[in-house]
């Protein structure tokens, strides 16, 4: 039987606006948990994260965002390359930048304003591992980035959506889940296959 895929295309975007979203955390094999996945500088880690539209008639639709949180500064000449100090310092702005990301993920996940430094607050931005962060669902303003360098256009999540922003959705209930440790290994999420 003859198949012809020349019209299978998923070139569609979503369009601009507030999104809730679903996290995946794509375990990267690196960093202490096994949860973050070392940049091509051989230096930076980052949560390899996948968003899912949760509701609407886009539901489903998924986007990727890579989220340097931390860094690599030893010193291993034969392992990594060498750091002179305003590559240091710009590796170090992108985890500062990184965190403050996964902060407002946290943030609006849980519906704690940004500036809420309760004891409450505080606990629900600790967590074990990165890992904690599969499943939650948060809001992010989601825009459209031209394509370049041979790759087409995507969507990406511009900015996080916290409970202090007028397009928070006012509601009596969060849109997440509570964070709780995963049940799972990284062992046991390294050997499934990616749900696409």
């Amino acid at each position: 039987m003859p198949v012809d895929l020349n019209d299978a295309k998923s070139d569609e975007l979503l369009s601009s606006g507030v999104y809730c979203l679903e996290i995946t955390v794509v375990p990267g094999r690196d960093g202490e948990d096994g949860y973050l996945r070392r940049a091509k500088n051989m230096r930076s880690l980052m949560l390899e994260l996948i968003y899912k539209v949760v509701g609407g008639e886009r539901a489903g639709f998924k986007m990727w965002d890579y989220i340097t949180v931390d860094l690599d500064e030893t010193d291993d000449p034969a392992n990594l390359p060498p750091l002179d100090p305003d590559k240091l310092a710009n590796f170090r702005t992108s985890v500062r930048m990184g965190r403050v990301k996964v902060r407002a993920i946290v943030d609006s996940a849980c519906g704690l304003l940004p500036n809420d430094d309760s004891d409450d607050a505080k606990a629900k931005r600790r967590f074990n591992s990165y890992g904690e962060l599969h499943g939650l669902k948060f809001y992010g303003q989601v825009e459209q980035r031209p394509g370049h360098d041979g790759y087409g256009p995507r969507n990406y999540v511009d900015f996080v959506i916290t409970p202090d922003l007028p397009d928070y959705p006012q509601q009596s209930t969060q849109p997440t889940k509570a964070v709780a440790p995963l049940k799972r290994t990284v062992a046991q999420d390294l050997d499934d296959d990616l749900p696409f």
